[in-house]
């Protein structure tokens, strides 16, 4: 577990009173700096006054409740972190929580050690927000007064951004990339211009960059993952839209790559996600990603099984050809695949040699 910044301050709001001083004395006794509200209107102003970059709060409270709270807290401070504790909350609840932004779930009675360890990670994953906010802020100043030099670096930026994911999650490392590759591959075959194509690697590089915000705990979790955790994963397509679309230099293609990348994991028949879109208001370029994501993920190893066969991928495609998976698309990828007999590795070799 990590060990608390000095002093970090943290709020917490119950209408217990028993549990409000039983978990500031622990915080205390680790290292932080707590202070608590009996309900949710003081626990609002405490927020606003003192800005603390955790708040634990309780989901059933007379009042203002821990929903409300968590709401008006990410509408103060975006990157503030909300750990919602409970001994009623039911799973819609929780999942509902998550979905407006709560960092976290504990369910009492408390284990201390997962108490610790919980505000523990949203202390330190503040602070990465934080860091990453500066440097956003910088790469968007030095865009602005070097804008000869964007063009020569800016595959390269892409590329580093599409990192970020990978180095968090190394059973994944280099999907991105591949799905980018695969993806440039239908949409020649499709005859997409080149400046189209070059959306697509953009789109293909940066669509995951959203499971920053995912904890690593489930990216490299070695089994299935629980309803709560698939929904927590589910995430990523709006935080990755989050993350892309105030930057410069995305803009600069102008196409609308942060709703490409939002919309990677939505559906033709509307079973998709996060938005259950249908055919007709998906772009082209989202429905060439969402079958290079499909067969690139089915291909390679995960924590929670071996790779599949690309007969698998295929079979995939072609069973929810025109349901889930465009038909021309699925068409593009399929005539790619039998021209590599088939075989993952030398498909992906040969497309890493492609130029568009």
């Amino acid at each position: 577990m990590g060990h608390a910044a000095p002093h970090t301050p943290i709020l917490v709001i119950d209408d217990d009173q028993s549990i409000l001083q039983l978990v500031s004395d622990i915080l205390t006794r680790h290292g932080y700096a707590p202070f608590t509200a009996e309900d949710g209107t003081t626990g609002l102003e405490l927020f606003r006054k003192e800005k603390p970059p955790v708040v634990l709060t309780d989901i059933q409270m007379p009042g203002v409740s821990g929903i409300e709270i968590l709401k008006k807290v990410k509408e103060v401070s975006p990157t503030a972190q909300v750990i919602i504790f409970s001994g009623f909350g039911t799973t819609d609840d929780v999942i509902r929580a998550l979905r407006l932004g709560a960092s976290d779930y504990l369910a009492k009675p408390f284990n201390i050690g997962l108490l610790l360890h919980t505000v523990s990670r949203c202390v330190e994953r503040h602070g990465l927000i934080k860091d990453r906010m500066g440097r956003k802020a910088l790469l968007e100043e030095t865009v602005r007064e070097r804008t000869a030099a964007l063009t020569e670096s800016f595959h390269e930026t892409v590329r580093t951004l599409g990192l970020i994911t990978e180095k968090r999650d190394p059973y994944t490392a280099g999907h991105q990339h591949r799905v980018a590759l695969l993806a440039m591959a239908i949409g020649a075959k499709l005859a997409l211009t080149t400046r189209e194509i070059e959306v697509l690697k953009v789109v293909g590089l940066l669509h995951d960059i959203g499971k920053v915000a995912v904890p690593v705990e489930l990216l490299v979790k070695p089994s299935l993952l629980s309803t709560i955790e698939a929904n927590l994963m589910k995430i990523h397509p709006q935080a990755g839209y989050d993350i892309i679309r105030g930057i410069p230099f995305i803009k600069s293609l102008k196409a609308d790559v942060p709703q490409m990348v939002l919309n990677h994991h939505e559906r033709l028949d509307g079973n998709g996600y996060p938005r259950g879109l249908t055919a007709d208001e998906l772009e082209l370029e989202s429905k060439i990603l969402s079958v290079a994501d499909v067969i690139e993920a089915m291909s390679s190893h995960r924590p929670y099984r071996p790779a599949l066969t690309m007969a698998a991928a295929k079979a995939e495609i072609l069973e929810n050809r025109g349901n889930a998976y465009c038909p021309e698309c699925v068409d593009a990828c399929i005539t790619l695949i039998e021209t590599h007999n088939d075989d993952s590795k030398q498909l992906f070799d040969y497309l890493d040699t492609r130029s568009y």
